[in-house]
């Protein structure tokens, strides 16, 4: 259930990377300053790389309980330092910018049990 549920929302993702792509291109470029714009341009490419990763990991639904820490690590963190980041950037409700390197280290988390995966769990 985790996997579909990931899968879906990386899906989800990407069209939001697409969508919010564009928004910027054709209201952040009059709205935003320079800095602002980099904020929002980082946080997209965050997202765009971990929705690509997630699609990949979501792909092998018997992959193990690594690879589902994993993805809990990548979700949360992308929520906590995509939304935070474009929250500072677009004035948003519930800016909270303590909450953007937290979502940071969970994302680096994740990767970090992704390199391990293969050493522990199922043999192939």
């Amino acid at each position: 259930m985790l996997y579909k549920i990931s899968f879906s929302l990386a899906a989800v993702y990407g069209a939001a990377v697409v969508g919010l792509s564009a928004v910027t291109m054709h209201l952040g470029l009059q709205r935003l300053d320079a800095a602002e714009l980099s904020v929002v341009i980082s946080a997209l490419s965050m997202l765009a790389l971990h929705t690509v990763a997630i699609l990949a990991v979501s792909a092998r639904p018997a992959a193990g309980r690594l690879l589902a820490a994993t993805l809990l690590c990548w979700h949360l963190g992308s929520w906590l330092f995509v939304y935070t980041l474009m929250a500072g950037a677009w004035l948003l409700p519930l800016h909270f910018s303590r909450l953007a390197p937290i979502g940071g280290q969970l994302m680096i988390l994740g990767w970090l049990l992704l390199a391990i995966s293969p050493w522990f769990g199922k043999r192939a």
